[in-house]
C-alpha cells in the first residue's frame, strides 16, 4: 500500500504508460506507410509488438512483492523491509511503516485471505461490497464508453468525416494525438492527489460531453460544405481537446480508482470482474462504431453527448471520494449508509483509530 500522498500519482503514472505504446505504434505505422513500399510495411508494426512483451517479461522480476500479501503469508520481516524502503525513507521503524503494518495485520485478521477461487459472492453479499462493485463496474465500463475508444481507434474515420481525405495527413494527426494525450495524462496523474478523484471525474466528463456536441455540429457542417476549412479545423481542434481532457481526468484513475475501492480480500476477484466488464465494453464500442459511422455518420457523436451526462449522474450519486485515505480507512467509508456523504466528511483521529480496532472509549477521549 502506498502512502495516500503518493498512491494516486504512482498508480496514475502507471496507467498513463498506455500512451507510450500508442505513440510508438502510430508513428511506426506512419513511417511504414510513407517510406516502405512493400508488404513489409504492415509486418514491421507486428514485429514491434514483440518488444513490449519482452520488456514486461524481464522487468516483472525486479518488482517488489506486495507487503499485504507478505503479511498474509506471515512474512512480516519482508513486508517491513518493503514498506521501510518505499514509505519510511529506508527506516523500518518509521512511524508510517509501523502504522501501515498494524493496519494490514488488523484487516487481514478480520477478513482472512481470499481462499475460494470460484466464490465471487463476497463482491455482492453486503451493502459495502455492492457499493464497491458499483464503482468497479462503473469505472470499467465508463473508461471505455465515454468516447475515448472512438477517438483512439477511429480517429482516421473521424478526420475523414471532417473532410480530411489525405492518408498521410490522417496518419500524421493520428500520431500527434497520443503524444498530446500522454502529457495531459502525466499532469492529470499528479493532480489526482491535489484536486481529488471526484472533481476530476465529474468536471472532465461534462467537458467531454461538450466536446462531442461541438464535434457533431462541425463534422456535419464539414460534410455538407466540402470546402469549409473552418469546420474541419474546429472538428480537429475539439477532437484533440477531448483527448486532452479525458487523458487529464480519466486515464490516471481507470486502474487506480478500482484498486482503491476494493477491499483487500476481494481485490483480485474484483479487479478480474472489472477487467471483464472493461473488455466487454471495449469490444462493443469498437465493433459497433464502424456500422454506426456508416449508417448515421456524425449523429453518432450525439450518443456520447448524452451518455457522458448519464455517467456524470452515476458518479455524483454513487462514487465516493478516495483522496488521502488508506485502503483500511476506505472500509469505514463504504460501510456507511451513504458512502459518498461519508467520504466528503473531514477525516479525524477516530477514522484512523477505527482502522486499528482501538477501543471506542479511547477514541471518545481523544476527540474531547
Amino acid at each position: 500500500m502506498a502512502h495516500p500522498a503518493w498512491r494516486g500519482t504512482l498508480t496514475g503514472l502507471y496507467n498513463c504508460t498506455w500512451y507510450i505504446g500508442s505513440i510508438v505504434a502510430s508513428w511506426v505505422i506512419y513511417a511504414c506507410a510513407e517510406r516502405v513500399k512493400s508488404d513489409v510495411s504492415w509486418r514491421i508494426p507486428l514485429w514491434c509488438q514483440l518488444v513490449s512483451s519482452v520488456v514486461v517479461a524481464i522487468g516483472v522480476w525486479f518488482l517488489p512483492e506486495s507487503p499485504r500479501w507478505l503479511c498474509a503469508q506471515d512474512r512480516m520481516e519482508e513486508a517491513t523491509k518493503v514498506l521501510g524502503r518505499y514509505h519510511g525513507e529506508g527506516d523500518e521503524s518509521h512511524p508510517i511503516v509501523l502504522l501501515q503494518i498494524k493496519e494490514m495485520q488488523n484487516q487481514i485478521r478480520q477478513d482472512a485471505s481470499d481462499k475460494k477461487g470460484w466464490d465471487y459472492s463476497e463482491l455482492v453479499n453486503t451493502h459495502s461490497a455492492r457499493r464497491r462493485l458499483i464503482c468497479v463496474l462503473g469505472m470499467a465500463c465508463f473508461g471505455q464508453l465515454s468516447g475515448n475508444s472512438v477517438t483512439s481507434y477511429y480517429l482516421p474515420v473521424m478526420l475523414e468525416n471532417a473532410g480530411i481525405t489525405s492518408q498521410g495527413t490522417k496518419l500524421m494527426l493520428n500520431g500527434i494525438y497520443p503524444v498530446i494525450c500522454f502529457f495531459a495524462a502525466i499532469l492529470g496523474a499528479r493532480m489526482t492527489d491535489v484536486v481529488g478523484r471526484r472533481p476530476l471525474l465529474l468536471y472532465s466528463i461534462v467537458f467531454c460531453s461538450g466536446c462531442f456536441a461541438v464535434i457533431c455540429g462541425t463534422s456535419k457542417l464539414a460534410q455538407q460544405e466540402l470546402d469549409n476549412k473552418s469546420a474541419a479545423n474546429t472538428t480537429i481542434a475539439f477532437i484533440y481537446l477531448f483527448g486532452i481532457i479525458f487523458s487529464f481526468g480519466w486515464t490516471p484513475l481507470q486502474s487506480m480508482y478500482i484498486a482503491e475501492t476494493l477491499a483487500t480480500s476481494t481485490r483480485a476477484k474484483g479487479t478480474a470482474v472489472g477487467n471483464l466488464a472493461s473488455n466487454i465494453s471495449s469490444a462493443v464500442i469498437q465493433y459497433g462504431s464502424g456500422p454506426a459511422f456508416a449508417n448515421i455518420g456524425a449523429y453518432f457523436y450525439l450518443v456520447f453527448v448524452f451518455w457522458d451526462l448519464i455517467e456524470f449522474g452515476v458518479i455524483y450519486f454513487f462514487w465516493p471520494e478516495t483522496k488521502e485515505r488508506t485502503l483500511e480507512e476506505l472500509s469505514e467509508v463504504f460501510e456507511a449508509k451513504n458512502p459518498v456523504k461519508k467520504s466528503l466528511e473531514k477525516r479525524g483521529a477516530a477514522t484512523v483509530l477505527n482502522t486499528l480496532d482501538v477501543d471506542a472509549s479511547m477514541i471518545e477521549k481523544m476527540e474531547h
